[in-house]
């Protein structure tokens, strides 16, 4: 009797735990208990899609408008990647810049590469004001000292100086001469100077376009640098080295391509024809404005500057002095001696 209440009590704890094992497993894979959800994996939350910046329009665009600013056209933004295509949207205002809308682009739509193409010279030409004459391209050399140190951009705008030299014969009665039969015969001497004189020929002239040489092909060293020019017509005056064909250009020189009037472009072909000096200023953005100029002559210089001269100088062409309107006239004082002084040094 005793051996079988043990054995009864064994079965019976036995009993006990496999009930008490299956009660566990129940509860833990049991839905909706808490044990369940301690027990898998953690649900992280989804990853956010990344942005990119792509190109849109900020207003409605119609076909055929030159981009030569993006300025209120055009916005960069921030889209998912999903909505974005390298090979078809733009991903910065610079792909679109000097570009032609090839069909309607509405607001905040995506801009693509397809919807532009690059515009050429006669579209970037401006409209000519009410009651002016329409403006055409004119193409001029410069250097870094001509062209402003390579720093004007296209949309920038500029003055154009011209510098040139002339060969002045000035005539003076000389002594009276006397011939045969005590006949008095006056002379005439004959002196010959050059006379050099700056102008602004054009202001407030727009820069349609900039052409640099073409860098040199792999493997080959930089072109070099254009011969000394030989001085033409006087003192001061040379003439550009000869063009090269096609559109190749002499290291250290460039072309900018600006819009003038046909008046003005006879002006500046006149110029250039002769050797003379041509160079650009270039312009605060947004300033317009014209001021009337007398150029500079040494006359001017010397009358209006109080420009020192040596006791030697030559007979003028013109004694009386030269009073300009507009151009300040310093009055008319004697030189001061000077002589050079030095200052005892502090022990």
């Amino acid at each position: 009797m005793r051996r079988g209440s043990s054995s009864l009590f064994i079965l019976l704890g036995l009993f006990l735990v496999l009930a008490a094992a299956a009660a566990f497993v129940v509860m833990f894979y049991a839905p909706g208990s808490g044990l369940s959800l301690a027990a898998q994996p953690a649900q992280l939350p989804p990853t956010p899609e990344p942005m990119v910046p792509a190109i849109k329009a900020e207003i409605d665009i119609p076909a055929g408008t030159v981009l030569s600013t993006t300025d209120g056209l055009l916005k960069s933004e921030m889209v998912p990647a999903s909505q974005f295509l390298p090979d078809l949207n733009l991903a910065s205002l610079e792909e679109a810049r000097n570009m032609v809308v090839t069909s309607d682009i509405k607001a905040n739509e995506l801009v693509r590469k397809d919807m532009l193409r690059k515009a050429g010279l006669s579209q970037k030409i401006p409209p000519a004001a009410p009651g002016q004459p329409s403006l055409k391209a004119f193409p001029i050399q410069v250097n870094s000292l001509s062209g402003v140190a390579d720093l004007i951009q296209p949309g920038d705008f500029v003055d154009i100086l011209a510098s040139f030299n002339l060969d002045v014969v000035t005539f003076t009665p000389g002594a009276p001469q006397q011939a045969e039969g005590g006949v008095r015969i006056d002379s005439i001497v004959e002196r010959t100077s050059n006379e050099g004189a700056t102008k602004v020929l054009l202001q407030d002239v727009e820069v349609l376009d900039v052409i640099k040489p073409a860098p040199p092909a792999e493997g080959q060293t930089e072109a070099s640098p254009p011969p000394t020019p030989v001085p033409q017509g006087g003192e001061g005056q040379t003439t550009p080295p000869p063009s090269t064909a096609g559109n190749t250009l002499n290291a250290g020189n460039w072309i900018i391509i600006v819009a003038v009037t046909n008046q003005e472009a006879e002006v500046l072909r006149f110029a250039l024809d002769r050797g003379i000096g041509i160079t650009t200023v270039l312009r605060r953005a947004g300033d317009h404005t014209t001021e009337r100029t007398v150029g500079a002559t040494m006359r001017i210089l010397i009358d209006n500057y109080g420009m020192p001269v040596p006791s030697f100088m030559q007979v003028s062409q013109q004694p009386a002095t030269t009073v300009i309107e507009g151009v300040p006239q310093l009055p008319q004082v004697r030189p001061q001696s000077f002589a050079p002084t030095v200052e005892p040094s502090n022990p």
